[in-house]
């Protein structure tokens, strides 16, 4: 009898299960769930916010379930608690970067109220992005000092002292399991005002290759939380084995469900045999949630079983989480007399349809009208939100244009500018144009055919303007704000009507 007691005390010794996380232990394997909510390229959007009714055919806007009065980091910190509450699996929350850099909580705070919230919602892993290096050098080490969660970046050092400026990564005792994050920011970043003099960005996927090998020594399972875009992501995967999901930003892709990268020399048994791949558009209008079943072999590396994953909605149905909701309120009530200011309206709503982008062309027109200038160029990307129908507000032009550029005016021949436009592609005012399979076949500034010979006068902003005009001896930057510009333009001409003129023409 005692024989068969010590047998099995034995066998309950190797063989339990952990309710709380549905973790299934044998002599030989563990089984459990892993839940990963995740979020990216919030870009400062705390508060709830609107798309336009009006959107391109496939834009991913229209896949959303709602596109009015969605998001708000209060509304997201009650879906977060609500699935943490559920019982069955382990739960954390990511950010995948960009937390800053788009509306009035990032003009006025540079990220640290966007911290706070992060903080108290209980986020607990996050890869820096690009964008939280137009602040200053000492702000983003401000933010990193202030954050209650992980950040995790392995390809960003110090230029002064060689010294990494996040940790490269985490290894966390999950179930038995040790599971590895490691962080990776977009080569892109170098280029951003922190970046350029004071911090050295290696190559991601480079720094991966050497990398994830050394984790693989250290961990069961690995985990990459990546500022890199979704096309870069895929790449990773093929190219770095041994990362099991990545959880993505940069590119603002909105994935309904996982990407799947298959690893063709995979032949394990309880594997899906490659990499899962996750990303959550923008602005957190929703909620990544990615669900593994992890199984780990004793004596194995751990694989993920099974995976599924969606997009939850965060819309006015879902209640705000007051205590998230008292800390947004500490820092809008300081600037919200500012920002909710009341600066015109719109008669439609402003916004890319097509070839058509109106949100651009507004700005590019305010700075025709502000200069002067026979035609104006603005890169993509530079104008960061639509204008929804109705009231425009100050804090809306600055979530348009939040980058606090000037104008650089220049003057440029008519072969100069058929040469920018092949290359650039960019926005315009004043000037319309096609390009059709790589060829220009329309360039016209007031209706006319540009002359190639002949002289214009033209304006841009100082972002494009590094690039743009390399090869421009004489141009000036001015005082003028390009937002100011918009600013008085939007007031001058309201009610503002949307611009859908076809004068960016792009045939590929």
């Amino acid at each position: 009898m005692r024989c068969f007691f010590q047998n099995l005390t034995s066998v309950l010794a190797v063989f339990t299960v952990l309710v709380g996380g549905q973790a299934v232990t044998t002599a030989q394997s563990t089984d459990f769930q892993l839940t990963l909510l995740h979020t990216n390229d919030t870009h400062g959007h705390l508060l709830p916010y609107s798309y336009p009714e009006h959107f391109s055919p496939g834009a991913p806007e229209g896949m959303l379930v709602s596109r009015r009065d969605i998001g708000g980091a209060a509304r997201r910190s009650t879906l977060v608690k609500k699935v943490r509450a559920e019982k069955g699996h382990d739960t954390l929350l990511i950010d995948s970067g960009d937390i800053c850099d788009g509306t009035p909580f990032s003009t006025e705070y540079h990220g640290s109220a966007d911290v706070a919230v992060m903080n108290t919602i209980g986020y607990d892993i996050a890869c820096p992005g690009n964008h939280e290096y137009n602040n200053t050098l000492a702000q983003v080490k401000t933010m990193a000092a202030a954050a209650r969660f992980q950040l995790i970046s392995a390809n960003s050092t110090v230029r002064a002292d060689g010294k990494l400026l996040y940790t490269p990564y985490i290894i966390r005792n999950i179930q038995g399991t040790r599971v590895a994050f490691f962080g990776l920011m977009t080569y892109d970043a170098r280029t951003y005002p922190a970046a350029k003099t004071e911090v050295q960005m290696e190559e991601p996927i480079a720094v991966a290759k050497q990398l994830v090998p050394e984790l693989r020594k250290q961990a069961d399972f690995v985990v990459a939380v990546t500022h890199i875009g979704v096309d870069e992501d895929v790449k990773l995967a093929a190219e770095v084995p041994g990362i099991d999901v990545i959880v993505g930003g940069h590119t603002h892709t909105l994935l309904p469900h996982p990407l799947f990268v298959p690893r063709p020399l995979d032949t394990s048994d309880h594997s899906v045999h490659g990499t899962v791949i996750v990303q959550d558009f923008q602005w957190a209008g929703t909620l990544g949630r990615l669900d593994l079943k992890i199984h780990h072999e004793k004596g194995h590396a751990a694989t993920v079983a099974t995976y599924s994953g969606k997009l939850l909605p965060i819309t006015a149905a879902v209640p705000e989480d007051k205590q998230v909701a008292d800390v947004i309120k500490k820092y809008w009530d300081p600037i919200s007399a500012k920002y909710a200011r009341k600066i015109g309206e719109t008669a439609d709503d402003i916004t890319t349809i097509g070839d058509d982008l109106c949100e651009y062309n507004i700005v590019a027109d305010a700075v025709k009208e502000k200069t002067g200038a026979d035609f104006v160029m603005e890169n993509l990307g530079g104008v960061r939100a639509p204008y929804v129908r109705g009231s425009i507000t100050y804090g809306d032009a600055i979530t348009a244009d939040p980058f606090g550029n000037k104008i650089v005016t220049f003057k440029a021949s008519g072969v100069q500018i058929k040469k920018m436009l092949l290359v650039f592609q960019p926005a315009v005012a004043g000037l319309a144009y096609t390009i059709d399979h790589g060829k220009l076949t329309r360039a016209e500034i007031a209706g006319q055919p540009i002359e190639d010979s002949r002289t214009y006068s033209g304006a841009t902003n100082t972002y494009l303007a590094q690039t743009l005009l390399k090869d421009i001896p004489l141009k000036v930057t001015t005082e003028n704000a390009r937002l100011d510009a918009s600013i008085q333009y939007i007031t001058r001409h309201s009610p503002v009507h949307a611009a859908y003129d076809g004068r960016r023409k792009i045939s590929e």
